[in-house]
C-alpha cells in the first residue's frame, strides 16, 4: 500500500507546504520540513504561484540550520507542528496526519506530465525523465517529479527539475546510466563545470564546513544526481519502496551524547543512495569528543549534499552527532554519528580522504 515516501509533499489545512523526510514516520504524524508557505503567512520569496494564491519559499536552504529557521517560524506561528520526539531526544517538524489536505505524491504528477505537459518546464521535464528511464531500462512508472512542480506552483524561469526514482534496484540502475551520459559529450547531459561549478562550490561552502577545492571535488566528480540538462539544473533522487523499508519509528530510542569527530573506514554504503544516508564503518578512530560507551559502526547523515560519496574500503572524517541507539525491536545496542542535526550547527560533515588525493 502506498504510504508517505522520502520527497513526498502534504499540504496542510493552513496551506502550508511540507516536504516528507525519509520513508519511517511515528505513528499518526509525518517528519517533514517546512518549505512554502501562502503570501499572507510570509513575504519571503514570492516567486511561485498556483490558481491566483502566491506562495513563499520559506525554507532558505537547504541544510540543518535551514530547516531550524523553518522550526523557528513554525514555534511562532503553527507550534502544533513542533513536537520534542522522545524516540530522536530532539525537537522535530511532524505534521499531525488529521491536518494534511493534501498528500502530493510524485509519480502520479510525473504521469500527468507525461500525458501532457502545460509548459515548457514541463516539457523538458517529461523529455529528461524519459532520456534517463531509456538509458537505465527502469520503466517510467518507477519515476517521479517532486518540488515545486510536483505542486504545480513552478517558476518557468528559476523552478528546477527535480526527479524521483524509485526502489533500490530502480536508483542503481538510474545512478549508471547517469554517469555514462555524462561521459558521453554527445548528450545534453554534463556535471557542472568552469562558471557554473564556482558558483555551485561558492554557494555550497556558505552553509557547509567545506574548503572551495572541496566542494568543486564534491559537485564534479562525485554528486550524479545533481547535474545540468541542456543546461538546466536538474536532480535525481533515489527513494525505496514500502517492501525494502524493514522499520518503524518506534523500533529506535536515540540518546545524545556529544559532538565528535572520528576517522573510519567503510565496509557497507549500499544504503547511502537514501534518506537517511547510512554508511557502515569500522576502524573507528575518535580524534575529538567522548569517549562513545558502544562502538561505533555506522555513519547516518539527513544531509543530502552527503549521500553516496563514500564507497566500501575508502576512508573518511566525519563530524557529527554521537548517538547511542538502543533498537528495542531487534535488542541491540549501537553507536552512530548522525550528520544533519541542529545540535551541530551547521558544522557537521562527512570527508572521504581520497578528495585530497590526487
Amino acid at each position: 500500500m502506498r504510504d508517505y515516501r522520502d520527497r513526498d509533499f502534504v499540504e496542510s489545512i493552513e496551506g502550508l507546504m511540507f516536504c516528507v523526510i525519509g520513508n519511517v514516520h511515528p505513528k499518526n504524524r509525518i517528519v517533514s520540513f517546512l518549505k512554502y508557505v501562502p503570501h499572507y503567512e510570509s513575504p519571503i520569496r514570492i516567486k511561485w504561484s498556483r490558481s491566483g494564491v502566491k506562495y513563499g519559499r520559506i525554507l532558505p536552504y537547504y541544510s540543518a540550520m535551514g530547516v531550524q529557521q523553518t522550526l523557528d517560524f513554525l514555534k511562532k506561528n503553527h507550534p502544533e507542528y513542533i513536537i520534542f520526539d522522545k524516540y530522536r531526544s530532539i525537537e522535530l517538524i511532524e505534521v499531525p496526519k488529521e491536518k494534511i489536505k493534501v498528500h502530493y505524491q510524485p509519480e502520479k504528477r510525473l504521469q500527468e506530465i507525461l500525458n501532457e505537459p502545460k509548459d515548457p518546464l514541463e516539457e523538458m521535464a517529461r523529455e529528461l525523465a524519459t532520456r534517463i528511464a531509456e538509458k537505465s531500462s527502469v520503466d517510467l512508472k518507477c519515476f517521479g517529479i517532486t518540488g515545486s512542480i510536483l505542486l504545480k506552483i513552478h517558476n518557468l524561469r528559476y523552478s528546477d527539475i527535480d526527479l524521483i526514482v524509485y526502489g533500490k534496484e530502480n536508483s542503481y540502475k538510474v545512478k549508471e546510466a547517469l554517469l555514462e551520459l555524462f561521459k558521453d559529450p554527445k548528450t545534453p547531459f554534463t556535471l557542472p563545470y568552469g562558471e557554473i561549478l564556482d558558483r555551485w562550490a561558492q554557494d555550497i561552502i556558505k552553509i557547509h564546513p567545506l574548503t572551495l577545492e572541496e566542494a568543486k571535488v564534491l559537485y564534479g566528480k562525485y554528486k550524479w544526481n545533481r547535474a545540468l540538462y541542456r543546461g538546466r539544473q536538474f536532480s535525481i533522487h533515489p527513494v525505496k519502496l514500502e517492501n525494502e523499508v524493514d522499520e518503524i519509528w518506534e523500533d529506535k530510542i536515540h540518546k545524545p551524547i556529544g559532538i565528535v569527530k572520528i576517522k573510519a573506514k567503510v565496509i557497507d554504503s549500499s544504503d547511502s543512495l537514501f534518506m537517511p544516508a547510512v554508511y557502515i564503518v569500522d576502524n573507528v578512530n575518535m580524534l575529538e569528543g567522548p569517549t562513545p560507551p558502544k562502538p561505533i559502526d555506522r555513519i547516518v547523515s539527513y544531509e543530502g549534499l552527503y549521500f553516496d560519496i563514500a564507497n566500501p574500503g575508502d576512508e573518511v572524517i566525519a563530524r557529527g552527532k554521537l548517538e547511542l541507539v538502543e533498537d528495542v525491536r531487534r535488542n541491540e545496542t549501537y553507536c552512530q554519528v548522525t550528520i544533519g542535526t541542529f545540535e551541530a550547527k551547521g558544522k557537521d560533515y562527512i570527508k572521504p580522504l581520497k578528495w585530497t588525493k590526487p
